[in-house]
């Protein structure tokens, strides 16, 4: 591999592959692979480099580079020392900061942080993070914003968690230079991938696509609002009434205007379902800029785990099994999904859950998880699975149960469906429309799975029951789901599309 062969599409990958195993990152493997004729650049986003844990993929040939960056690591000692400024430095910088944070709002905010960006990215030697940490004219803005927006709270909460909040901020106004030159930037979410992809499309003139799964912007907001790692001060009176506290408003306000910085710099915005498209508009995407293109799966590579299972089935009584796949993470909402369990299990003595997914995560998450098992008294009812190819996991299960509060298009009921494994979901993301049919042609196909509420385990129970119930209604939801996938998701369809995204976005184009 050499880092120096220019790309033809960098992937601007923000806390997964090859770090992340599942979901987005197989669908990442799977576009690389799918797509021989062009070279991938990753540049990989994170937290802080002690997360980044060991690569759970083997890149394909077509890689051509890999870089990383983490944003919340500690900076180097330089650039927290502040530089000495020319006068006509520090007036040009501080009068477009001071400008920004006087704008009325995100529109009016988006053409002046450009102007903003472009300057810090072509004087990054003569300015650091130090600067907008000591230098008077960045303390007086802080102030005039604070006395403006803030003044009713705390002054020095307000300080450290704007102080906190630049600094990703600064990392990829730094980082930008660092991106690889590329014919094409795509990156898998809004966010920092998503500014970031901005930046480098437009310092390097090149094409730029964003795919979202979920609706980034949207996650953020709900980690945010139950989030405790955000300082919430508590009146000492009275309570608040608000819907978010301020300093979570802050975080939120800052995703909001990165996603709108992101959508409005995109020349095509990619989500998985149409579902997800009226927020995406709410969140500032043009409308004119929207495409909808689902997951695929190659439903052949599944016909092995469809006969597997099929023979399992007829081996004789066996327990009843429901299924999760995925990571044990609080979005996923592992934790009602055993509360579910609970429930069917005083119902269905013969139930029995496993649980397939990485655990590694969010350690805490996966310690009250099991936790959990134990104060229900489910140690004989739940079984946490390491992961394994979902071929080999969907012979062992007779219904697939998701209870995420937030999906994109979940890739695991369409390996579901290729192995004729019925589901119950909740009624996020695209689920509805997998589950039920996506328009009239699709509809009559019949149903795949049955739907529930987020945060309902008595619904998922009774879902689960009335499906592990009755192995007829499996059979015919198992056959709608193969049906559908068959239909409407082949992999070899959805790549064909990408690679028609990529040859009209490309700059410069590819020779015909």
């Amino acid at each position: 591999m050499n880092p120096k062969i220019p790309a033809d599409v960098c992937l601007l990958l923000e806390g997964t592959y090859p770090y992340v195993r599942g979901g987005v990152s197989t669908w990442v493997h799977q576009l690389i692979e799918n797509l021989p004729e062009f070279r991938f650049a990753l540049f990989f986003i994170g937290s802080e480099r002690k997360t980044a844990r060991k690569k759970y993929y083997q890149l394909p040939p077509n890689v051509v580079s890999q870089q990383e960056v983490f944003l919340f690591d500690r900076l180097p000692s330089d650039e927290m020392e502040p530089k000495p400024l020319t006068a006509s430095v520090r007036e040009d910088f501080y009068s477009r900061v001071r400008n920004f944070y006087r704008a009325p709002d995100h529109e009016a905010a988006a053409s002046l942080a450009w102007e903003l960006f472009d300057w810090v990215g072509g004087h990054s030697h003569e300015i650091n993070y130090g600067n907008l940490c000591r230098d008077k004219e960045a303390w007086d803005i802080m102030v005039e914003f604070y006395e403006r927006t803030m003044s009713n709270h705390s002054f020095i909460d307000y300080f450290w968690t704007v102080r906190f909040m630049h600094l990703p901020i600064w990392r990829v106004l730094r980082i930008q230079r660092e991106v690889p030159a590329a014919r094409l930037y795509h990156s898998v979410s809004t966010g920092y991938a998503g500014i970031l992809g901005a930046l480098a499309s437009r310092h390097h003139n090149a094409g730029y696509l964003i795919t979202e799964h979920g609706i980034y912007t949207k996650e953020r907001m709900l980690e945010i609002t139950q989030a405790d790692w955000i300082y919430e001060p508590q009146s000492r009176y009275f309570d608040y009434s608000v819907r978010w506290r301020k300093f979570k408003e802050l975080w939120i306000e800052l995703f909001k205007f990165l996603g709108l910085m992101a959508y409005r710099s995109a020349d095509r915005v990619i989500s998985l379902f149409s579902g997800n498209m009226p927020m995406q508009i709410e969140f500032g995407a043009p409308p004119e800029k929207l495409e909808v293109t689902p997951n695929g799966v190659v439903p052949g590579q599944f016909d092995r785990a469809v006969a597997a299972r099929r023979a399992a089935r007829e081996a004789g009584p066996q327990r009843q099994v429901a299924g999760f796949v995925g990571r044990i993470v609080p979005i996923k909402d592992v934790k009602t999904l055993l509360r579910a369990a609970s429930h069917v299990a005083r119902r269905l003595p013969n139930a029995l859950f496993k649980l397939f997914g990485p655990v590694e995560e969010d350690p805490e998450y996966f310690r009250v998880c099991r936790e959990m098992v134990l104060v229900l008294e489910l140690e004989n009812y739940v079984q946490f699975v390491k992961s394994m190819p979902v071929e080999e996991i969907m012979p062992q299960i007779d219904i697939l149960v998701l209870t995420s509060i937030s999906e994109g298009l979940p890739l695991v009921l369409l390996e579901g469906f290729a192995s004729h494994v019925p589901a119950v979901a909740t009624d996020v993301g695209a689920c509805r429309e997998l589950l039920y049919g996506r328009d009239a042609e699709d509809k009559a196909l019949g149903r795949a799975g049955l739907l529930t509420g987020i945060s309902s385990p008595v619904e998922t129970a009774d879902a689960i029951v009335e499906l592990l119930s009755d192995r007829g209604l499996q059979d015919r939801m198992g056959m709608a789901g193969r049906t559908r996938v068959e239909r409407f998701y082949r992999q070899a369809d959805i790549m064909d599309r990408y690679r028609n995204f990529y040859r009209a976005a490309a700059r410069p184009p590819f020779a015909e």
